[in-house]
């Protein structure tokens, strides 16, 4: 009985548990690694990132994600921009605010961010699904 009690409390709290992952792309590949990365695959399913790509803006740098819906429903999403220096270091430590994105059925869209340090050479955009 106490093992029973104890496997329906586990499927309870694996139940309600929310999944915060998503799907990430670099927009520099360092040493041939994997530029798209899907964590959650049921996400990964349902769109896609087809470029990550980065412009001189002055001394900043933009960038640029695009994003399309393979799915016919409307996605609530969200995104994050993360910068990189040369050496692959993370210059904004979470400072960037996660963004909502409406993606409709289909759609392609395109999500940019500036860099706020002038030494940022790449970036890593982050999307994940808003649960409400």
């Amino acid at each position: 009985m106490r093992s029973f009690l104890l496997s329906m409390l586990i499927v309870l709290v694996a139940g309600c548990s929310t999944n915060t992952s998503g799907i990430s792309a670099n927009s520099e590949a360092r040493d041939n690694n994997q530029w798209l990365i899907v964590d959650n695959f049921g996400l990964g399913r349902r769109l896609t990132i087809l470029d990550a790509r980065t412009v001189e803006e002055g001394d900043r740098l933009r960038g640029f994600a695009t994003v399309k819906s393979t799915a016919s429903s409307t996605q609530k999403l969200q995104y994050r921009f993360y910068w990189f220096d040369e050496k692959g270091v993370q210059l904004d430590l979470a400072n960037t605010p996660w963004h909502p994105l409406a993606l409709h059925g289909h759609q392609e869209i395109q999500v940019q961010s500036v860099a706020l340090d002038t030494r940022a050479d790449s970036f890593k955009v982050y999307i994940r699904e808003v649960k409400n």
